[in-house]
């Protein structure tokens, strides 16, 4: 297929059994001495061929002088493929070959008979060497201010979000009413036909049967006031009566009740180490903060991937059947709309009534009173020796305090909203303060740090430091919802502390420190992801995953490609190519 001139030399020290790779034996485990890792698994036959051919492409493609090629790809099978970085070093100073990998990469997801999204990394050398490596679960992290690997030892495992901590509706009427909210759809109706010189055309409402039998397969009862609307019509047919957003019939509610179906909601590692933290929308305490809830059902959609929802699972400070916008460009979290679509319908009304609207080429658009942008006001920046904290406002929920020395929190005790809280390059900060607030997310730069204000912290769940003394973890113990450590830039007083930190889903250490966890004790119980940081090399980051589970889930191989000569092969190239052909 590639060639008769083609050769592959397995680059590992593994023995072989009938052609193929088996895995070396780790040393018996002895009471004094912890076992070496083990050379991970090599890749198949067929898939090395189908990596080979990768190889070659990339090295086809190279520009002059490139002294290696590296590519960070992934594939979920026959419909996507991508990567999160692709170059030559050097970097050449014009373009490069057309390279398109599409086909190559699914290919290689075919043969390793992945479930999800494949991991395919290679490294590729003018010389023909190359090495590649294959994982479901060995990932790049998404951040961008982050380098290394991150292993997912259990994906499904992830912590509690902070609405399954929040207290239900202090008011748990719901502030909708079924017969104004008729009412008020008749005149928005007719107005809309005055305007339009002529009655919209709407979907007749379903047979009442039809509609208990489609309600009964909801999680959760529609609100009164929209179970009524639907009795009257069953969504808009696109005519965009929501402003602009087309109402949904109830069989497509109940087809976006299914979590199947919630393609823009889903919850997993890598999303929740993209972003930690959920905001609070406003009002604060209104909507639970989450990725997504059983009693959200949205019954609107702008077609641009954002839904309105009515929320039959509300925060404290909310009312059951509030409207609120889920789906894409809602990063932060939910954001709140209206406490019922009665109040919804009733700023319709108002904007005809008030000829807030313009009629341009048959298309009807209401200029209606926003609600105050979400972020507004949210976030605080103190930065440098003359900036000083004094009262923070209440809305305020994440604070960043850069390139200070000492840095009194005190104006901190008792803000009712700080989620998070970062302190960047600075000398030193007593964290007694936080104590009184509901942090949850605490970033910390230091020369030295003292957590003790910190033991048993009720709503912290995300520690990230950087120290330049050795920073005791002891008082971490107690925290009930601590599940997330970044101290790949901290200096450790003792790393077996680790070990007793149960409730830790995610850590991330640097190679030195994984070593020493590894050679003194163990990872933590519950860890479900681990975070390499730095730039290892694949075969560093393969050998350091075979040391987390017995059985880890990665191929790696250092094997030889033969790439044919290219526009921007040199001339000794192309003539030890012709020279190795037969």
């Amino acid at each position: 297929m590639f060639g008769s001139g083609a050769r592959c030399v397995q680059r590992c020290s593994r023995d072989r059994c009938g052609g193929g790779a088996v895995r070396r034996l780790a040393p018996a485990r002895t009471p004094d001495r912890k076992p070496e890792p083990s050379l991970p698994t090599e890749h198949d036959a067929e898939t090395l061929a189908a990596l080979r051919a990768i190889a070659e492409q990339i090295a086809a493609a190279a520009p002059q002088g490139w002294r290696r090629a590296v590519l960070r790809g992934f594939a979920t099978g026959g419909s996507g493929s991508g990567h999160h970085g692709f170059w030559y070093e050097p970097e050449p100073p014009g373009e490069t070959g057309e390279l398109d990998l599409h086909e190559a990469l699914c290919r290689v997801h075919e043969l390793e008979r992945a479930g999800d999204r494949l991991s395919i990394e290679l490294v590729v050398r003018p010389n023909g060497r190359f090495e590649a490596l294959t994982s479901e679960s060995l990932r790049r992290p998404t951040r961008p201010d982050r380098t290394g690997f991150t292993y997912l030892l259990r994906p499904g495992e992830l912590p509690a979000e902070p609405a399954d901590f929040q207290p239900g509706p202090a008011d748990p009427t719901q502030a909708g009413d079924p017969l104004h909210a008729l009412e008020l759809l008749d005149g928005y109706l007719a107005r809309r036909a005055e305007i339009l010189d002529r009655p919209e055309r709407l979907p007749q409402p379903l047979e009442a049967d039809e509609r208990e039998f489609l309600e009964d397969r909801l999680p959760v009862p529609l609100p009164a006031d929209l179970r009524a609307l639907y009795g009257r019509i069953n969504g808009d047919r696109r005519a965009g009566l929501l402003h602009g957003h087309e109402w949904l019939g109830l069989n497509k509610v109940v087809a976006l009740s299914d979590p199947a179906d919630r393609w823009w909601a889903v919850r997993d590692w890598e999303r929740l180490l993209f972003r930690e933290l959920r905001y609070d929308s406003r009002p604060a305490g209104a909507v639970r903060r989450a990725v997504d809830r059983p009693g959200w059902l949205p019954f609107a959609h702008d077609t641009g991937g954002a839904f309105l929802a009515v929320d039959m699972d509300p925060g404290p400070n909310g009312r059951p059947g509030q409207v609120i916008r889920v789906g894409m460009r809602q990063d932060d979290g939910p954001v709140y709309v209206a406490d019922s679509v009665t109040s919804l319908l009733q700023r319709h009304v108002d904007a005809l009534a008030d000829y807030s609207y313009q009629y341009r080429g048959g298309e009807l658009r209401l200029f209606m009173a926003e609600q105050p942008e979400p972020a507004e006001g949210r976030e605080l920046r103190v930065e440098g020796d003359s900036a000083r904290l004094r009262d923070i406002p209440p809305a305020v929920q994440r604070l960043v305090i850069a390139n200070t020395d000492r840095v009194d929190l005190a104006p901190l005790r008792g803000a009712p909203s700080l989620l998070e809280v970062e302190l960047i390059d600075c000398l030193a900060a007593d964290l007694s303060a936080l104590r009184g607030t509901p942090v949850e997310v605490l970033t910390a730069e230091l020369d030295g740090i003292d957590l003790a204000p910190l033991a048993a912290h009720p709503t912290l769940r995300v520690l990230r430091l950087t120290t330049g003394r050795p920073v005791d973890l002891s008082p971490l113990r107690d925290c009930p919802r601590l599940y997330g450590l970044d101290l790949a830039r901290a200096e450790i007083g003792d790393v077996a502390v680790l070990t007793e930190l149960d409730g830790v889903r995610h850590l991330r250490l640097n190679e030195r420190q994984w070593d020493t966890l590894r050679e003194t004790a163990s990872h933590p119980a519950g860890l479900a992801a681990a975070e390499l940081s730095g730039s290892p090399a694949l075969r560093d980051a393969a050998a350091w995953a075979e040391t987390l589970v017995d059985e880890p889930d990665l191929r790696y191989t250092r094997s030889r490609c033969e790439p044919p000569a290219g526009p921007h092969t040199s001339l000794w190239r192309r003539l030890l190519l012709r020279l190795r052909r037969p």
